[in-house]
């Protein structure tokens, strides 16, 4: 009977132990997840004011522009439809990404028509958009970091164990190498009907 109780006192302890460690894990998954969910928040903020910048950027250059650099507006106009638009990380992270490569290579057609860089209107927006972007980058940055530590983490026994009994989902990397990945050939007529 004594061998018997004894027994039991152990397998209790085994089974307080790995209860404390799972929920240990598991605790730690939840601040890791909370942590990037605050920083993606972040990032749809300077998302959309990104978004909000726009259309005041391109209006300027558009007055000034020709028919092939109207082509380059349009592509930033569209990703910033489909920006708007996008329900997932992985879809704002592409889109985000192809309205930030469209602004860049508005660069040109500043460069071609200087009378745009004097223009008032354009210097303030073009500075609000400098200050939203450079604010984005360091959040990129805070939440790559974040995302990576998860992974980590997620891949490490005994977290993966936990994690999938759990069902911690994955988060995306937020750069540039996303771009191009996805078909972003949606109609604006498809997406308003969503």
């Amino acid at each position: 009977m004594k061998k018997i109780k004894i027994i039991g006192v152990a397998i209790l302890i085994i089974v307080a132990l790995s209860s404390f460690g799972f929920f240990s894990v598991y605790n730690k998954f939840v601040k890791l997840d909370e942590g990037i969910k605050s920083s993606w928040t972040q990032i749809e903020n300077y998302l959309h004011r990104i978004s909000y910048l726009v259309p005041r950027h391109t209006g300027v250059i558009h007055s000034y522009s020709n028919e092939d650099e109207n082509r380059i507006l349009k592509t930033a106009e569209d990703a910033r439809i489909r920006l708007t638009w996008a329900k997932t990380q992985e879809e704002k992270i592409a889109a985000a990404n192809d309205l930030l490569n469209a602004l860049a290579s508005l660069q040109g057609v500043i460069e071609m028509h200087p009378s745009i860089r004097e223009n008032q209107s354009f210097i303030k927006v073009s500075d609000e958009l400098a200050i939203t972007e450079n604010s984005l980058n360091n959040e990129k940055k805070d939440y790559n970091e974040m995302v990576k530590k998860y992974n980590q983490k997620k891949r490490q026994v005994p977290y993966n164990i936990v994690a999938f009994i759990t069902g911690f989902k994955d988060f995306p990397y937020f750069s540039s190498l996303d771009t191009g990945k996805q078909n972003h050939k949606i109609g604006t007529e498809e997406k308003l009907t969503k």
